[in-house]
């Protein structure tokens, strides 16, 4: 615990620090030295934190309270404290050196404006260290006919989290002449280069990527497919039936694609308050997405992105975990697939 003695006369008298007992952690309490006019000092209090049931991110302890002399605060506990959780899952592959895979590769989908950029920025945030407070603004974000995506694009997150054991990789708006059957084949066999332009023709090329072996390195490991929930009323039948398409033809290469509906908050504002809560009209857009999509009920989830906000919050982190864990779940299960 620091403490900071703003007055510029006088010592702040030595005092009693407290953390108050939770159902977390018992009590805890130590002495503060005296602290010089305008300076600062600090105590250890040490608690041993217990958590009901298995750990996950729903039911961590969240904040401390503390007493400092007749003072009391509370500290909020960040995502970032537990973030070790997401170093568990590491790229194994039988036969296969460590070194030519050395980090998952998450690849994200979706149309121009379904907030992908949103999300890598929400995840950078959640990623850095529990003092920052700065809110990222890495990805740029867009929306319009001149979205910034137009290139295949590899986030390097070990530049600024070397903990880290995984890439997101994110592409051009999916439209009825973006993609095809064998673009998305050669793209999460990790043939296409990263900058790949999504103006360069691919018939160009085809030849030289049809004789190119799968390259490890850049090999997708989780296919995330972002849809704005808005969507989900706009399709028509040809573009359900290319979405259902192309789904199959990636479960027939062992992925099981994972959909994040993105925009929840525009028709439920209330989760922007609640990212964790349960909430009526989600799980039904849920149930919505699963069904058009022909897909299971575990594979849809939904995020709510850092967007206005100026301090960071629990709740929208703690989602944003639960979206990369779930996606490197879909990782490793990948990997145990083709190693069999």
């Amino acid at each position: 615990v620091r403490v900071r003695n703003r007055n510029p006369d006088r010592a702040l008298p030595s005092s009693k620090v407290t953390m108050k007992p939770n159902s977390y952690h018992r009590f805890a309490a130590a002495t503060l030295k005296s602290i010089a006019p305008q300076q600062w000092g600090e105590v250890e209090l040490k608690v041993e934190v217990q958590h009901p049931g298995r750990p996950n991110i729903r039911n961590l302890c969240r904040e401390f309270t503390v007493e400092v002399g007749e003072h009391t605060h509370t500290v909020p506990v960040q995502v970032a404290n537990y973030n070790g959780g997401l170093t568990d899952y590491v790229p194994k592959r039988v036969g296969v050196k460590e070194t030519d895979v050395p980090e998952f590769n998450i690849l994200m989908f979706g149309t121009a404006g379904a907030s992908k950029s949103s999300f890598v920025n929400t995840v950078m945030t959640m990623l850095q260290s529990p003092d920052q407070t700065k809110m990222y603004r890495v990805a740029e974000i867009g929306g319009s006919a001149d979205h910034s995506t137009r290139q295949l694009h590899r986030f390097d997150l070990k530049q600024n989290f070397p903990e880290v054991t995984f890439n997101l990789w994110d592409t051009w708006g999916v439209d009825r002449k973006s993609y095809s059957k064998d673009i998305v084949n050669t793209l999460v066999d990790g043939k296409l280069p990263q900058n790949w332009n999504m103006s360069t023709s691919f018939e160009k090329y085809r030849k030289r990527f049809e004789k190119m072996e799968q390259q490890l390195q850049t090999e997708m490991h989780a296919i995330v497919f972002f849809v704005p929930q808005a969507m989900l009323t706009d399709l028509d039948d040809e573009e359900i039936a290319r979405i259902q398409e192309m789904f199959q033809s990636l479960i027939a290469k062992l992925y099981n694609p994972l959909v994040i509906l993105s925009k929840v908050d525009e028709v439920c504002p209330q989760i922007r308050r609640d990212p964790l809560g349960k909430i009526e009209e989600v799980e039904a857009l849920r149930k919505k997405t699963a069904d058009l999509f022909k897909i299971g009920l575990n594979s849809v989830r939904y995020t709510v992105n850092y967007t206005e906000e100026t301090e960071r919050t629990f709740g929208i982190e703690a989602l944003a975990y639960e979206n990369i864990e779930s996606a490197l779940q879909h990782c490793e299960s990948f990997s145990y697939a083709k190693a069999s």
